[in-house]
Parts: structure tokens; C-alpha cells; sequence
């Protein structure tokens, strides 16, 4: 995915963010942490969506997405499954992808060159699971690691 497409990803996130209604916002709840470069990350928000793909007919799509509280660190966990939601190992072969952006250091936006989702639990409306991987901001790439999640699906 080139830079371009990877911002407008990362703006239609922050979109999904800052656009929910009161009920909305309350819904959102969940656990997002990892360790990306050496550097601890805790997403204060966190939720999963979970829908169907426009691209292939009956595969499944499993979005989840952390914010931190200063609203400078955010990253996106997206899984595309081959029929329908399930527990397993899914990696960057498997249709797996991590994205993370912050702007703590000036505004950078990094993608995943080989990801894993592992995905302990899941139903229509809770996931959990691990993931880790290495991402690239087109220039340097950087480990990401410990990732955990626990959210409800909207």
C-alpha cells in the first residue's frame, strides 16, 4: 500500500473516532497494548468492527482499532477471513495487516511488511488475542511486539 492510500486509511480511522454519537462512544470499550521500537503503547480506546468484505462475496472482514488518550498514537489490527470469523493464526500471507501512526515525534504513519494476529476468542460481538510484526514508514523499518487486545464488536 503506497503512502497515500495508507494516510487516507489512517484519516478515514480518525474519522470513525470523532464521529460517533454519545450512545456510540459508550459501546467503545476494550484493551489495545503493545510495545512498538522499544516504546510502551496503551490505547485508552478501543473496539472491533466486523463486517463483509466489498471485494471477494462471503469473507469476512475484522477491523479493530486503539486510540490513545492523547489522541497521538493510534493503530489498526485487520484480519480477512475466508469465510467466516474464527480463532487461529493469521499472518501477512493469510490477509493479516497492522498499521500504526503517531505524531509524537513529528507526524509518521507505518504499515506492516509481515504481521501476525492470533486471535485467542472470538464471536459476533468480543475479540481477543496477541499480535506482533514489523512495520515500515517507507524509510526505516521497526519491530512491534506484546500486542494484546480484548474488545467488543460493534
Amino acid at each position: 500500500m503506497k503512502l497515500n492510500s495508507l494516510l487516507g486509511f489512517l484519516c478515514l480511522c480518525l474519522v470513525a473516532f470523532t464521529s460517533c454519537e454519545k450512545d456510540e462512544v459508550a459501546k467503545a470499550s476494550g484493551t489495545c497494548s503493545f510495545q512498538f521500537d522499544g516504546k510502551s503503547y496503551s490505547a485508552n480506546t478501543s473496539y472491533g468492527e466486523a463486517f463483509d468484505t466489498t471485494l471477494a462475496a462471503g469473507k469476512k472482514v475484522l477491523l479493530i482499532q486503539g486510540l490513545t488518550g492523547t489522541l497521538n498514537s493510534a493503530i489498526a489490527l485487520q484480519v480477512i477471513f475466508k469465510d467466516t470469523l474464527a480463532t487461529g493464526t493469521y499472518t501477512t500471507a493469510e490477509n493479516a495487516s497492522i498499521v500504526f501512526t503517531t505524531s509524537v515525534s513529528g507526524a509518521e504513519a507505518y504499515e506492516s511488511t509481515s504481521a501476525t494476529i492470533k486471535i485467542t476468542s472470538i464471536n459476533s460481538k468480543y475479540a481477543e488475542g496477541e499480535f506482533f510484526g514489523n512495520l515500515n514508514n517507507g524509510e526505516t523499518e521497526k519491530p512491534l511486539t506484546d500486542g494484546k487486545f480484548k474488545v467488543n464488536i460493534n
